[in-house]
């Protein structure tokens, strides 16, 4: 749940994370450094293009669905490092993920009324952060 939640507010983290742990379990592909490196890239980068004025709503088709699918890839990944079923994992990471999009969404706007908007953008990044490494850790 943690992992998709953390997808809901940045797609990109919670897959960055479970690579980035390395972890024998997970295929090949997502132990190469590269691949880490590239992961971890794409992340930042969304960090990056999360406060740029230009940047659609989460909650348009493109962001929403994307978000979905990093979600259910994310918590299916952990599902496997720890032999559990993919699919259910994936089904609670794609679930969450969009929960997540919604009520940080609307928290966003809220709080943007009354507190620079770059300011709560940052903390709804480390929020994802902190969702994402725990998630990855238990």
């Amino acid at each position: 749940m943690l992992l998709g939640a953390a997808s809901g507010l940045r797609g990109q983290i919670g897959v960055a994370v479970i690579a980035v742990r390395s972890d024998p379990s997970l295929p090949p592909m997502l132990r190469q450094r590269w691949t880490r490196r590239l992961l971890v890239a794409a992340a930042v980068g969304e960090l990056i293009a999360d406060k740029l004025p230009t940047t659609p709503s989460r909650l348009e088709p493109p962001g929403i669905v994307g978000r979905l699918v990093m979600g259910a890839l994310a918590a299916g990944l952990f599902a496997q490092t720890r032999q559990a079923p993919w699919l259910p994992a994936s089904g609670i990471g794609a679930a969450t993920a969009i929960v997540a999009a919604k009520i940080g969404h609307d928290l966003r706007a809220q709080l943007a009324k009354q507190v620079p908007d770059l300011a709560v953008a940052v903390v709804e990044d480390s929020v994802a952060l902190s969702l994402a490494t725990e998630g990855a850790a238990r």
